[in-house]
């Protein structure tokens, strides 16, 4: 049997390079070699043992692309060598809520790493429902971009922007970054992202946001009257931060304010305080938001390949599978001003 590198977490922060057997399609799987692969905050969740879902031994990685090496008998959309890429999860596409177009609540979902195997390795089978063509010329490493685009889309898409409303996203992380873009597409008044990092939030401005603040700097709550000339905040997404993010969205939020919480907080079972009054007296919608739809991850995918959601400055680093160890610690400490490491040498 052929067997192929893959970096394979066995337990709470412990991974190791190994040599695995390659796997093999079913009818119904594409096996793909990987060509790009990129590091989530997410793949940290799964590291430190903190999501409810994992379970070791397990292969990360749900942000990739590369090439069809095979695919099984009853495959017809895609062929071998065409260039691709996939969702992070699959789905059944007959539930009531798959046929409502809502497929991360699909009764059958599955995801990369904790129902199958992920795309840190050379190949990578992934089930036939879950992959697209990439459109074009585009690179590997701008295909391994739609996945966490689409997070920024579905976030986006749940607010409802309207032309000349205020918005912030609070964390300039790469979710953050990508939601900005899409929030931009929606011709806000002003379009603010707040962080700790003046070269992320330089980021953000070069990816049109019209204003920035550092929390560590400035008072944000004054900073968001300044910009806004005290009309607040319409629509808040929350891509990163503490109990700070919600004390400002019960301050800033506008009537019938929209907060949408996307990111995973620094530990999985944090709790926040919220006031009922504050949301109540003003209308304030909160709304979460976990994963994307197959039609958010293909606009993603397109708009990426037409220029219009730009993914250049997001991705800083690249390393080799070999180099793994430096990889996550670049990742995880943010080092060199890391934003989006990806491993694109197998």
């Amino acid at each position: 049997m052929k067997k192929m590198k893959a970096l394979v977490l066995k337990g709470i922060r412990d991974m190791e390079l190994e040599e695995v057997p390659i796997p093999q399609p079913e009818p119904d799987e594409i096996l793909i070699k990987v060509k790009a692969a990129a590091i989530c905050h997410t793949d940290f969740a799964a590291i430190d043992g903190e999501h409810s879902m994992i379970s070791y031994p397990c292969v990360p990685g749900h942000e990739f692309s590369g090439t069809v090496e095979k695919t099984g008998d009853a495959v017809r959309h895609i062929k071998e060598g065409d260039r691709a890429t996939a969702l992070g999860y699959s789905y059944c596409g007959v539930c009531k809520n798959c046929r409502r177009g809502l497929h991360t609540g699909c009764e059958k979902m599955a995801a990369i790493p904790f129902h199958y195997d992920g795309a840190f390795a050379e190949y990578v089978k992934v089930p036939a429902i879950s992959v697209y063509r990439i459109p074009g010329d585009m690179s590997f490493e701008d295909a391994a971009m739609a996945e966490p685009a689409a997070n920024g889309l579905s976030a986006i898409d749940k607010a409802s922007i309207y032309p000349g409303e205020n918005v912030l996203v609070v964390g300039p992380g790469p979710i953050g970054l990508f939601a900005a873009q899409f929030a931009s597409q929606m011709l806000p008044d002003r379009l603010i992202v707040s962080g700790t990092r003046d070269e992320r939030l330089n980021t953000a401005l070069e990816l049109g946001a019209t204003d920035t603040i550092n929390i560590r700097k400035v008072d944000a709550g004054k900073e968001v009257d300044r910009i806004t000339g005290g009309k607040g905040i319409d629509a808040m997404f929350y891509c990163g931060g503490g109990q700070e993010v919600w004390d400002l969205a019960e301050q800033k939020l506008t009537m019938y304010g929209r907060f949408i919480l996307e990111a995973v907080p620094p530990k999985v079972r944090s709790r926040f305080n919220v006031s009922p009054f504050a949301f109540l007296e003003k209308q304030m919608t909160y709304t979460g938001v976990s994963g994307y739809s197959a039609a958010q991850f293909l606009s993603a995918l397109e708009m990426i390949n037409k220029g219009q959601i730009k993914t250049g400055p997001i991705i800083t680093h690249r390393f080799s599978l070999d180099d793994y160890m430096k990889a996550f610690e670049t990742a995880e400490n943010r080092l060199e001003g890391a934003i989006k490491v990806v491993i694109n040498e197998f």
